[in-house]
């Protein structure tokens, strides 16, 4: 918009007047119940990043792993990823939009696990059992076990596995949700409680009396599942859908005024009493979704790893996936996901080529996007939509998501085995980091420094212009934003 067009500083009406059309035109480009409401640029821009990220995923790796351009594991380890990505799902609608921090989400996720691994482990579904064993899982034999305890039987059906690996999750959290929640117990309580509940189930599970495998879990089930490219594919591919139905699920949720109920119980739950509702209802309905999706994830996590295990179920692995969602963005479904593969990928590569320190920088990353991005990854494509809506320009757009455009680059790379040799070489380790990690943090950094001299120079040419520009604003909305507070309202 023109400079010589700007909204006097000292204006004490709603709306600029003087019939001024590019400043009114300002005006409601600064309002953020326009911004609810995308522009056509906004929501072609969506549709067309929803398009290329289905062609890639549902099109493009599967391509290329026939093509041998991925190899076979790679491609199983991404589907091992996705299933992350559905805890996440359940996760960002319990904390994102609900509020619960629950920290015993790998509880219900091994829940599922192992439901569907009971049934990979008996003949029906194909497990490595022998006559001389009885036909009964080989640990049950070593455990002075000879026969198929009662409550195996159930898991020889597969159609009875699949609906256990989903009721017991949901039930489990059902039960404990109602008598915790309904007593009010909120925030950091319900945290504790909930990490609590996780090392107790894990300690339950690791005993050998529960017949369950021990501290071994369960393996030995059909070996081409995890070795074929057949099955590899197939079972990528199903989780693949599994997941896009579980976020249209979840987005449908939120989209609803059961949603809007949702947000209310996490921002303002005293008020809903008093207009009603009963709060922990919602909070239960939340958390045993959460539950499912978690079980869901499991189910489709051991076929394709081959084993779940009392490590699965820890509260570590919790607090792992609450940092997924935190990585790529709490309050944003599309964010969780980024979040969980962002995570798997970086925990693997880090683990691979810094094996003595990964630990650390893995704890240095989290700190930083904290810090930098309080908002998550998801945050950078709000801001480049708030730009382009106010807007700003669309190469001061794509600075801002340059960051998110990087990191997605490098995630893709690294998880389907396609970043070029000569980024993994040795010939150029300072501090011990691979060429391929000292790019991006160059990327990261230009785009960073960029992004703060172009903000900076912004909030030179408002302030120029007769705005009141809030100094040092660091967040993530347009100097048009920040000037209309005092400029245009």
């Amino acid at each position: 918009m023109p400079d010589s067009q700007a909204i006097p500083a000292d204006t004490s009406s709603p709306v600029p007047v003087g019939g001024n059309a590019p400043s009114l035109e300002l005006y409601e480009a600064s309002q953020t119940f326009l911004l609810r409401t995308p522009d056509r640029r906004i929501s072609w821009m969506r549709k067309g990043a929803i398009a290329i990220l289905l062609l890639l995923f549902f099109v493009g790796i599967p391509l290329l792993n026939m093509a041998g351009a991925v190899p076979d594991y790679k491609l199983n380890i991404l589907g091992k990823y996705l299933c992350f990505g559905i805890v996440a799902l359940g996760i960002d609608l319990i904390w994102g939009y609900t509020g619960l921090l629950s920290l015993c989400q790998a509880l219900f996720f091994a829940l599922g696990g192992y439901a569907m691994a009971m049934h990979l482990s008996l003949k029906q579904g194909g497990g490595d059992v022998r006559p001389e064993y009885n036909n009964i899982p080989q640990f049950m034999f070593f455990n002075n076990v000879h026969d198929l305890p009662g409550f195996w039987k159930p898991f020889a059906s597969m159609p009875f596995a699949i609906v256990a690996g989903l009721a017991i999750p949901g039930l489990a959290a059902a039960l404990f949700g109602f008598f915790i929640l309904r007593s009010r117990v909120r925030g950091v309580y319900f945290s504790i409680i909930t990490q609590a509940l996780a090392a107790a189930a894990w300690l339950l599970i690791s005993r050998n009396e529960m017949l369950l495998g021990g501290t071994n879990g369960l393996t030995n089930f059909y070996q081409p599942m995890s070795q074929a490219k057949g099955w590899i594919i197939s079972l990528y591919l199903l989780t693949l859908t599994m997941l896009v139905l579980s976020y249209l699920f979840c987005q449908a949720i939120v989209k609803s005024r059961l949603g809007r109920v949702l947000v209310a119980v996490r921002d303002k739950e005293t008020r809903l009493y008093f207009a009603g509702y009963k709060p922990y209802a919602f909070k239960v309905f939340a958390f045993s979704i959460g539950a499912m999706l978690a079980g869901l994830g499991g189910m489709l996590y051991s076929p394709q790893v081959g084993i779940i295990t009392p490590q699965d179920m820890n509260v570590d692995a919790s607090i792992v996936m609450v940092v997924m969602v935190a990585l790529g963005g709490r309050g944003k479904l599309w964010g969780a996901v980024f979040g969980a593969l962002l995570l798997s990928v970086a925990r693997s590569s880090l683990s691979s080529d810094m094996a003595s320190v990964w630990l650390l920088v893995e704890g240095l990353i989290a700190v930083t996007v904290v810090l930098f991005f309080p908002d998550g990854f998801a945050g950078l494509w709000d801001a480049m939509e708030r730009q382009i809506t106010a807007g700003e320009g669309f190469w001061r757009a794509a600075l801002t998501g340059l960051p998110l455009a990087a990191v997605a680059l490098f995630v893709g790379a690294e998880a389907l085995g396609l970043t070029p040799g000569f980024l993994q070489g040795d010939k150029f380790q300072p501090l011990g980091l691979m060429p391929k990690y000292w790019l991006l943090l160059f990327v990261l950094g230009m785009a960073a420094s960029l992004n703060w001299l172009n903000r900076r120079a912004a909030a030179q040419r408002f302030a120029a212009r007769g705005f009141d520009v809030v100094a040092g604003d660091s967040s993530d909305k347009s100097p048009v934003l920040a000037a209309s507070a005092k400029g245009g309202a």
